[in-house]
């Protein structure tokens, strides 16, 4: 991938006059747009909006497997009718099921996007810092120690790998990841309350 993008870079970067274009607004678009013309301008936005929608499909489809999942779940604690019953409607439960969890998948993002249509560059934004810290700083800190306190509770069992520092190096990413992410938390909430008004 690093090799790729600094081809990338050298090309976009070669064919690009920066003499003639104001460098403060510089977008891809618009620069390739006077470079290469509109058959350049239309390739790119058909290669954006192949991008996204192969990010927004392979997400959807994720998601709406894990709420088909969850909604499977749910269900095993009801009680179950005869089992021809369910043999013979196995099929339109599956469908059932399917659209249940595509309406909790897909319902939020779609009024979300509506309610308001900038949301999605803000999102992208914002996305680095706060995906990146508690992708990898809060949620395994927690998810170590919540495993730990489960050992401890039952015979312990040898964990692989594990963090030296012990309990005192977890609590200390969970503080630092927080730290990053509480302020930005804050920054998007006010930036969220400030289109609503």
């Amino acid at each position: 991938p690093l090799f790729l993008y600094s081809i990338w870079e050298a090309v976009f970067l070669g064919i690009i006059d920066v003499s003639g274009v104001d460098s403060n607004s510089m977008e891809v678009v618009n620069v390739l747009g006077q470079v290469g013309g509109t058959a350049v301008t239309d390739l790119v936005e058909l290669f954006s909006i192949c991008a996204i929608g192969s990010s927004m499909a392979g997400a959807s489809v994720s998601l709406v497997d894990f709420f088909v999942d969850a909604i499977e779940v749910l269900a095993k604690d009801k009680p179950k009718s005869t089992t021809d019953n369910m043999l013979a409607s196995n099929n339109s439960v599956e469908v059932g099921t399917r659209t249940i969890a595509a309406i909790f998948a897909l319902a939020p993002p779609v009024l979300i996007s509506y309610a308001f249509p900038d949301v999605f560059l803000t999102a992208l934004e914002e996305a680095g810092l706060l995906g990146g810290v508690s992708l990898y700083g809060l949620l395994p800190a927690l998810c170590l120690l919540s495993l730990r306190s489960v050992d401890n509770k039952s015979e312990p069992k040898a964990m692989p790998g594990r963090l030296g520092g012990g309990e005192t190096t977890l609590f200390a990413l969970l503080t630092i990841s927080s730290a990053l992410v509480l302020p930005e938390m804050i920054h998007v909430g006010r930036v969220l309350i400030d289109k609503l008004q």
